[in-house]
Protein backbone atom coordinates (compact mmCIF):
# COMPACT_ATOMS: atom_id res chain seq x y z
CA UNK A 1 0.00 0.00 0.00
CA UNK A 2 3.02 2.32 0.07
CA UNK A 3 1.50 4.00 -3.29
CA UNK A 4 -1.48 4.17 -2.14
CA UNK A 5 -3.19 7.77 -3.39
CA UNK A 6 -5.41 9.86 -1.55
CA UNK A 7 -6.80 13.66 -1.53
CA UNK A 8 -4.40 16.09 -0.07
CA UNK A 9 -7.71 17.05 1.76
CA UNK A 10 -6.99 20.82 2.30
CA UNK A 11 -3.64 23.17 1.50
CA UNK A 12 -2.71 25.95 0.04
CA UNK A 13 1.17 26.21 1.37
CA UNK A 14 3.22 28.61 2.19
CA UNK A 15 6.06 29.18 4.59
CA UNK A 16 6.64 33.02 4.52
CA UNK A 17 5.68 33.61 8.48
CA UNK A 18 4.95 37.43 8.11
CA UNK A 19 2.01 39.58 7.40
CA UNK A 20 1.65 39.98 3.59
CA UNK A 21 -1.22 41.69 1.07
CA UNK A 22 -2.83 39.36 -1.13
CA UNK A 23 -4.70 40.46 -3.86
CA UNK A 24 -8.48 37.90 -4.50
CA UNK A 25 -6.95 34.68 -6.22
CA UNK A 26 -8.60 33.67 -9.38
CA UNK A 27 -9.65 30.25 -8.96
CA UNK A 28 -7.74 27.43 -10.81
CA UNK A 29 -9.51 24.24 -9.91
CA UNK A 30 -12.68 23.70 -12.53
CA UNK A 31 -15.28 23.67 -10.45
CA UNK A 32 -17.62 23.58 -13.72
CA UNK A 33 -17.26 19.88 -13.82
CA UNK A 34 -19.03 19.67 -10.10
CA UNK A 35 -22.75 18.82 -10.93
CA UNK A 36 -23.86 17.21 -7.25
CA UNK A 37 -22.03 19.39 -4.79
CA UNK A 38 -22.41 23.15 -4.86
CA UNK A 39 -20.07 24.80 -2.48
CA UNK A 40 -17.58 26.86 -3.99
CA UNK A 41 -15.04 29.17 -2.31
CA UNK A 42 -16.08 32.67 -1.30
CA UNK A 43 -13.86 35.73 -2.10
CA UNK A 44 -11.26 36.79 0.33
CA UNK A 45 -8.45 38.22 1.15
CA UNK A 46 -8.66 37.59 5.12
CA UNK A 47 -6.56 34.40 5.25
CA UNK A 48 -4.46 32.33 7.26
CA UNK A 49 -2.54 29.39 6.26
CA UNK A 50 -1.46 26.10 8.09
CA UNK A 51 0.64 23.36 7.34
CA UNK A 52 1.36 19.60 9.49
CA UNK A 53 3.25 16.69 8.17
CA UNK A 54 3.52 13.10 9.21
CA UNK A 55 7.36 14.23 10.21
CA UNK A 56 6.34 16.45 12.28
CA UNK A 57 3.86 14.51 14.47
CA UNK A 58 1.09 16.60 12.21
CA UNK A 59 -1.07 16.46 9.12
CA UNK A 60 -4.27 14.10 8.98
CA UNK A 61 -5.42 10.67 8.80
CA UNK A 62 -7.71 9.20 6.42
CA UNK A 63 -8.68 5.98 7.49
CA UNK A 64 -11.36 2.64 6.87
CA UNK A 65 -12.13 -0.77 8.24
CA UNK A 66 -10.04 -3.40 7.25
CA UNK A 67 -12.90 -6.22 7.07
CA UNK A 68 -13.91 -6.59 3.50
CA UNK A 69 -17.90 -6.14 4.42
CA UNK A 70 -18.09 -3.89 6.95
CA UNK A 71 -19.85 -1.33 6.02
CA UNK A 72 -17.47 1.24 6.57
CA UNK A 73 -14.98 -0.19 4.45
CA UNK A 74 -15.05 2.59 2.04
CA UNK A 75 -16.24 2.25 -1.52
CA UNK A 76 -13.75 1.91 -4.65
CA UNK A 77 -13.14 4.48 -6.66
CA UNK A 78 -14.54 4.51 -10.18
CA UNK A 79 -14.30 7.37 -11.58
CA UNK A 80 -12.58 7.48 -15.25
CA UNK A 81 -9.00 7.35 -14.90
CA UNK A 82 -8.83 6.94 -10.48
CA UNK A 83 -6.86 4.47 -9.44
CA UNK A 84 -8.98 2.02 -7.99
CA UNK A 85 -8.37 2.03 -4.28
CA UNK A 86 -10.77 2.51 -1.13
CA UNK A 87 -11.41 5.78 -0.85
CA UNK A 88 -11.46 5.61 2.94
CA UNK A 89 -14.39 6.33 4.54
CA UNK A 90 -13.60 8.67 7.60
CA UNK A 91 -11.40 11.24 8.48
CA UNK A 92 -9.93 13.11 11.59
CA UNK A 93 -6.61 14.75 12.38
CA UNK A 94 -3.58 13.59 13.16
CA UNK A 95 -3.98 14.15 17.02
CA UNK A 96 -7.73 12.21 16.67
CA UNK A 97 -5.67 9.08 14.91
CA UNK A 98 -6.38 5.56 15.58
CA UNK A 99 -2.60 4.23 14.18
CA UNK A 100 -1.28 2.29 16.37
CA UNK A 101 1.12 3.07 18.49
CA UNK A 102 -0.66 6.33 18.82
CA UNK A 103 0.86 9.40 17.13
CA UNK A 104 0.70 11.77 19.99
CA UNK A 105 0.10 14.68 18.01
CA UNK A 106 -0.76 17.60 19.70
CA UNK A 107 -2.49 19.51 16.42
CA UNK A 108 -3.58 18.58 12.89
CA UNK A 109 -1.63 21.68 11.73
CA UNK A 110 0.48 24.91 12.04
CA UNK A 111 0.38 28.41 11.41
CA UNK A 112 2.61 29.51 8.99
CA UNK A 113 1.37 33.01 7.47
CA UNK A 114 -0.83 36.02 7.63
CA UNK A 115 -2.73 38.09 5.48
CA UNK A 116 -3.25 41.63 6.07
CA UNK A 117 -6.24 41.30 6.88
CA UNK A 118 -5.99 39.47 9.84
CA UNK A 119 -4.34 42.56 11.33
CA UNK A 120 -5.80 42.31 14.75
CA UNK A 121 -5.01 38.80 15.40
CA UNK A 122 -1.21 39.51 14.00
CA UNK A 123 -0.56 42.55 15.80
CA UNK A 124 -2.12 40.57 18.64
CA UNK A 125 0.72 38.37 18.46
CA UNK A 126 3.49 40.86 17.55
CA UNK A 127 2.92 42.76 20.46
CA UNK A 128 2.79 40.05 23.05
CA UNK A 129 5.91 38.61 21.68
CA UNK A 130 3.76 35.48 20.44
CA UNK A 131 4.89 33.60 17.50
CA UNK A 132 2.86 32.21 14.68
CA UNK A 133 4.53 28.66 15.42
CA UNK A 134 1.88 29.09 18.89
CA UNK A 135 -0.79 28.47 16.99
CA UNK A 136 -2.39 25.04 15.77
CA UNK A 137 -5.49 23.58 14.25
CA UNK A 138 -7.14 21.02 14.79
CA UNK A 139 -10.47 18.60 14.09
CA UNK A 140 -11.89 15.12 14.58
CA UNK A 141 -13.94 13.28 16.99
CA UNK A 142 -14.09 15.01 20.66
CA UNK A 143 -12.06 13.06 23.23
CA UNK A 144 -14.83 11.47 25.09
CA UNK A 145 -15.81 9.92 21.38
CA UNK A 146 -15.18 6.63 19.36
CA UNK A 147 -12.79 6.65 16.30
CA UNK A 148 -16.20 6.38 13.90
CA UNK A 149 -17.76 9.29 15.42
CA UNK A 150 -15.54 11.88 12.96
CA UNK A 151 -16.68 12.53 9.97
CA UNK A 152 -17.32 10.04 6.95
CA UNK A 153 -19.46 8.83 4.47
CA UNK A 154 -22.69 7.91 6.38
CA UNK A 155 -24.58 5.25 3.73
CA UNK A 156 -21.95 5.34 1.49
CA UNK A 157 -23.97 5.58 -1.52
CA UNK A 158 -23.07 6.85 -5.10
CA UNK A 159 -25.18 9.13 -5.72
CA UNK A 160 -26.19 10.71 -1.93
CA UNK A 161 -22.42 10.75 -0.58
CA UNK A 162 -20.54 10.39 -3.41
CA UNK A 163 -20.62 10.75 -6.81
CA UNK A 164 -18.42 8.83 -9.87
CA UNK A 165 -18.44 7.18 -12.78
CA UNK A 166 -16.95 5.82 -15.56
CA UNK A 167 -18.19 8.63 -18.02
CA UNK A 168 -16.06 11.41 -15.58
CA UNK A 169 -13.11 12.23 -14.38
CA UNK A 170 -14.01 13.46 -11.08
CA UNK A 171 -15.19 11.81 -8.21
CA UNK A 172 -17.41 14.48 -5.57
CA UNK A 173 -17.24 13.11 -1.90
CA UNK A 174 -19.92 14.44 0.95
CA UNK A 175 -17.65 13.77 4.19
CA UNK A 176 -20.66 14.60 7.36
CA UNK A 177 -20.85 13.57 11.12
CA UNK A 178 -23.10 14.70 14.05
CA UNK A 179 -22.06 17.67 14.88
CA UNK A 180 -21.84 17.37 18.89
CA UNK A 181 -19.33 14.37 18.15
CA UNK A 182 -16.99 16.13 16.32
CA UNK A 183 -14.51 19.59 16.48
CA UNK A 184 -13.26 21.76 14.97
CA UNK A 185 -10.87 24.53 16.90
CA UNK A 186 -8.07 26.27 17.06
CA UNK A 187 -4.96 26.59 20.18
CA UNK A 188 -2.42 28.64 21.38
CA UNK A 189 -0.23 25.92 22.52
CA UNK A 190 -2.49 23.04 23.91
CA UNK A 191 -5.02 25.67 24.87
CA UNK A 192 -8.25 25.84 23.12
CA UNK A 193 -8.68 29.10 22.07
CA UNK A 194 -11.47 29.41 19.59
CA UNK A 195 -14.39 26.75 18.85
CA UNK A 196 -15.07 26.88 15.03
CA UNK A 197 -18.48 25.54 14.51
CA UNK A 198 -19.39 22.69 12.48
CA UNK A 199 -19.64 21.78 8.43
CA UNK A 200 -19.04 19.35 6.18
CA UNK A 201 -16.32 18.86 4.27
CA UNK A 202 -16.74 18.37 0.25
CA UNK A 203 -13.93 16.91 -1.52
CA UNK A 204 -13.61 16.87 -5.22
CA UNK A 205 -10.71 14.51 -6.82
CA UNK A 206 -9.87 15.49 -10.97
CA UNK A 207 -7.96 12.54 -12.14
CA UNK A 208 -7.43 13.91 -15.59
CA UNK A 209 -6.90 12.94 -18.83
CA UNK A 210 -4.85 9.76 -18.45
CA UNK A 211 -4.39 7.22 -15.44
CA UNK A 212 -0.66 9.03 -14.63
CA UNK A 213 -1.20 10.92 -10.99
CA UNK A 214 0.58 13.92 -12.81
CA UNK A 215 -2.23 15.12 -14.13
CA UNK A 216 -4.70 14.56 -11.02
CA UNK A 217 -5.56 17.69 -9.23
CA UNK A 218 -8.20 18.30 -6.32
CA UNK A 219 -10.34 20.84 -4.65
CA UNK A 220 -11.57 20.63 -0.80
CA UNK A 221 -13.72 23.18 0.71
CA UNK A 222 -16.22 23.61 3.42
CA UNK A 223 -19.45 25.60 3.56
CA UNK A 224 -19.07 28.98 6.27
CA UNK A 225 -19.35 28.30 9.70
CA UNK A 226 -19.28 29.93 12.65
CA UNK A 227 -16.32 30.80 15.49
CA UNK A 228 -16.64 31.73 18.97
CA UNK A 229 -14.22 32.12 21.75
CA UNK A 230 -13.39 29.10 24.41
CA UNK A 231 -14.45 29.05 27.75
CA UNK A 232 -11.91 29.64 30.72
CA UNK A 233 -9.25 31.78 29.16
CA UNK A 234 -7.01 33.59 30.74
CA UNK A 235 -6.26 37.21 29.57
CA UNK A 236 -3.41 36.94 27.24
CA UNK A 237 -5.51 34.10 25.34
CA UNK A 238 -8.99 35.77 25.53
CA UNK A 239 -7.51 38.90 24.06
CA UNK A 240 -5.75 36.41 21.54
CA UNK A 241 -9.27 35.49 20.79
CA UNK A 242 -11.35 38.83 21.13
CA UNK A 243 -8.31 40.00 18.68
CA UNK A 244 -9.35 37.04 16.01
CA UNK A 245 -13.11 37.62 16.40
CA UNK A 246 -12.81 41.09 15.12
CA UNK A 247 -10.70 40.40 12.40
CA UNK A 248 -13.87 37.64 11.48
CA UNK A 249 -16.36 40.01 12.37
CA UNK A 250 -14.78 42.71 10.27
CA UNK A 251 -14.56 40.53 7.18
CA UNK A 252 -18.23 38.96 7.36
CA UNK A 253 -18.56 36.86 10.35
CA UNK A 254 -17.93 33.90 9.18
CA UNK A 255 -14.88 31.43 8.06
CA UNK A 256 -14.50 28.45 5.11
CA UNK A 257 -11.99 26.14 4.66
CA UNK A 258 -10.66 25.96 1.42
CA UNK A 259 -8.09 24.08 -1.07
CA UNK A 260 -7.74 23.46 -4.50
CA UNK A 261 -5.58 22.91 -7.50
CA UNK A 262 -3.17 20.74 -5.50
CA UNK A 263 -1.21 17.63 -7.47
CA UNK A 264 -2.21 14.33 -5.72
CA UNK A 265 0.39 12.44 -4.12
CA UNK A 266 1.76 9.41 -3.01
CA UNK A 267 1.18 9.16 0.81
CA UNK A 268 2.19 6.47 3.95
CA UNK A 269 0.32 3.28 5.09
CA UNK A 270 -0.32 1.95 8.24
CA UNK A 271 -2.97 0.53 10.69
CA UNK A 272 -4.48 0.52 14.13
CA UNK A 273 -7.61 -0.31 15.98
CA UNK A 274 -8.95 -2.48 13.13
CA UNK A 275 -8.29 0.43 10.61
CA UNK A 276 -6.07 0.84 7.72
CA UNK A 277 -5.06 4.23 8.17
CA UNK A 278 -3.30 6.97 5.75
CA UNK A 279 -1.27 9.47 7.22
CA UNK A 280 -1.38 12.61 5.15
CA UNK A 281 0.46 16.29 5.58
CA UNK A 282 -1.79 19.02 6.14
CA UNK A 283 -2.18 22.05 4.41
CA UNK A 284 -5.08 24.89 4.66
CA UNK A 285 -5.99 28.16 3.84
CA UNK A 286 -8.85 29.12 6.79
CA UNK A 287 -10.49 32.25 4.97
CA UNK A 288 -12.73 34.45 6.80
CA UNK A 289 -15.33 34.98 4.46
CA UNK A 290 -19.41 36.85 4.43
CA UNK A 291 -21.95 34.62 6.48
CA UNK A 292 -24.07 33.04 4.86
CA UNK A 293 -27.96 32.58 6.00
CA UNK A 294 -29.02 29.31 7.50
CA UNK A 295 -31.80 27.65 4.76
CA UNK A 296 -34.04 27.80 8.20
CA UNK A 297 -33.25 31.71 8.36
CA UNK A 298 -34.02 32.51 4.40
CA UNK A 299 -37.47 30.63 4.41
CA UNK A 300 -38.27 32.65 7.13
CA UNK A 301 -37.35 35.60 5.26
CA UNK A 302 -39.47 34.06 2.64
CA UNK A 303 -42.52 33.53 4.54
CA UNK A 304 -42.29 36.54 6.53
CA UNK A 305 -42.47 38.65 2.85
CA UNK A 306 -45.11 36.38 1.95
CA UNK A 307 -47.19 37.54 5.04
CA UNK A 308 -46.34 40.88 4.73
CA UNK A 309 -47.55 40.38 0.73
CA UNK A 310 -50.91 38.56 2.08
CA UNK A 311 -51.75 42.04 4.27
CA UNK A 312 -51.16 44.10 1.75
CA UNK A 313 -53.35 42.95 -0.69
CA UNK A 314 -55.97 41.98 1.85
CA UNK A 315 -55.63 45.62 3.12
CA UNK A 316 -56.07 47.23 -0.40
CA UNK A 317 -59.11 44.92 -0.84
CA UNK A 318 -60.38 46.30 1.88
CA UNK A 319 -59.91 50.30 0.71
CA UNK A 320 -61.11 49.34 -2.70
CA UNK A 321 -64.54 47.71 -0.98
CA UNK A 322 -64.89 50.82 0.41
CA UNK A 323 -64.44 52.79 -2.15
CA UNK A 324 -66.90 50.97 -4.11
CA UNK A 325 -69.27 50.95 -1.38
CA UNK A 326 -69.52 54.44 -1.20
CA UNK A 327 -69.71 55.24 -4.69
Amino acid sequence: MSNYKLSIFIGLTTAVAAVVPLPAQAVSFNYDSAKNISARPIASNDKLFFFGTPSDNQGYTAFFNLNPNAPDRGHTENALNSPGNIAPYYTTGRDNSPEQPPSGATRSATLQSVTAGFSNFYNYLNSNNLPLSDIGFSYGQKSDRPFTSTWNLGEDKEGKNWFGGKKTTLEERIYTANPDDVELYLTYGNTKILNLGYTPFYSLLEYGATPLPADDSEAILTDPFSVSKANGLDSLTAGLADAFLKDVDSAGGALQIVYEDAQVEDVGFTTGNGFGVIRIRFPLSLNAVQKVPESSTILGLLMFGALITVSRLKKQKTIVARQFKEN
